[in-house]
């Protein structure tokens, strides 16, 4: 004779399903695009120039991160180098690529500086994701 299901069984049941389906949907940015955010994490400001060796691999998903949310870019990328605030609560993250304005090698700075700039609307998404030749 099986024992009868209880409301305590079908409760432990949901918080093991609710669990294991979290676990799964949290599958990291970086896993996604196949892409090395530690190195780009490490890399502030551009100054080591481990940004410009990843750079063309940024351009080739650049696009699949529009529409998605504030959280994702930064478990991606990091903290911004320099972010700017917009009117309306919109606002700008920037990554320089090739060695920014706080690097200690200053004579690179400005010089065909790269930078990754990321423009989210009001309710934290992605609106504009482009690189520059100047920022």
């Amino acid at each position: 004779m099986r024992a009868p299901i209880t409301v305590r069984t079908v409760q432990q049941l949901l918080i093991a399903i609710f669990f294991s389906l979290s676990l799964a949907a949290c599958s990291s940015s970086a896993e996604e695009f196949n892409f090395d955010d530690k190195t780009w994490k490490n890399d502030l400001n551009g100054c080591k120039g481990e940004r410009m060796k990843l750079a063309p691999q940024v351009e080739d998903f650049r696009m699949k991160l529009l529409t998605r949310k504030e959280y994702v870019i930064r478990g991606l990328f990091g903290k911004p180098d320099a972010e700017e605030l917009l009117e309306r609560s919109q606002k700008i993250y920037i990554y320089y690529i090739t060695p920014g304005p706080k690097c200690k090698d200053a004579s690179m700075a400005g010089k065909d500086q790269k930078a990754l700039t990321v423009r989210f609307d009001a309710l934290g998404k992605v609106r504009e994701i482009m690189v520059h030749d100047a920022y």
